[in-house]
């Protein structure tokens, strides 16, 4: 796993919501790279609650966002 819990930084977010819209809710909150990062290394999914979020994060085991930008076509 990588990064900080994101979970305080997504209180203000309206679930349900895209991987995007996370990272929007975070940055306004504060968030800083070590917990951006791994949420933008996240799927482009629809996540329920801020507990997704993190069960996301955590299934990432540790790709950085530049791993997944790699994968890119």
């Amino acid at each position: 796993m990588s990064g900080t819990d994101p979970r305080p930084y997504l209180t203000e977010a309206t679930y349900p919501c895209g991987r995007d819209q996370v990272l929007r809710a975070a940055a306004a909150a504060g968030a800083g790279d070590d917990v951006l990062g791994p949420l933008g290394a996240l799927p482009a999914a629809e996540y329920a609650d801020s507990d997704g979020v993190w069960d996301a994060v955590c299934a990432c085991d540790g790709a950085s966002i530049h791993d997944t930008a790699k994968e890119a076509p």
